[in-house]
């Protein structure tokens, strides 16, 4: 027999549970407060359009008076992208909750926690 299935005999078998324990280092509950830091994720908007609109050029050696209809389409869809990362940037400048938004500010989530604050947790200081 060779080394390698004796050795690989065990590897890919789970852990015990019981012989790891979960020792908590801070108390298991959220704060009340988050902070900025993270949220630079900027949204890619008329990704869609950008590509026809290349795709068209491209075909047609990079004349514009045949591809009209897909630049007019990218310029609205451009227009309404801009009116609404300016509406959710002034509403998350705001604060206020909107609802059925996807990605919160951290000042929205801040209101959000102190809607619901944690008693047993410190608060911001």
């Amino acid at each position: 027999m060779k080394w390698t299935e004796h050795l690989m005999k065990w590897a890919r078998s789970p852990q015990n549970e019981n012989k790891v324990k979960f020792i908590p280092q801070m108390p298991l509950a959220l704060r009340n407060h988050i902070t900025g830091k993270g949220s630079v994720h900027k949204e890619r908007g008329c990704l869609q359009e950008t590509s026809v609109v290349l795709a068209c050029l491209k075909l047609n050696d990079f004349e514009n008076n045949k591809c009209l209809k897909e630049i007019e389409a990218f310029d609205n869809c451009f227009k309404v992208h801009t009116k609404n990362t300016q509406f959710a940037k002034n509403e998350a400048h705001k604060g206020t909750l909107v609802p059925g938004v996807k990605n919160l500010k951290y000042k929205q989530v801040n209101k959000l926690l102190s809607t619901y604050p944690q008693e047993n947790h410190r608060s911001k200081q």
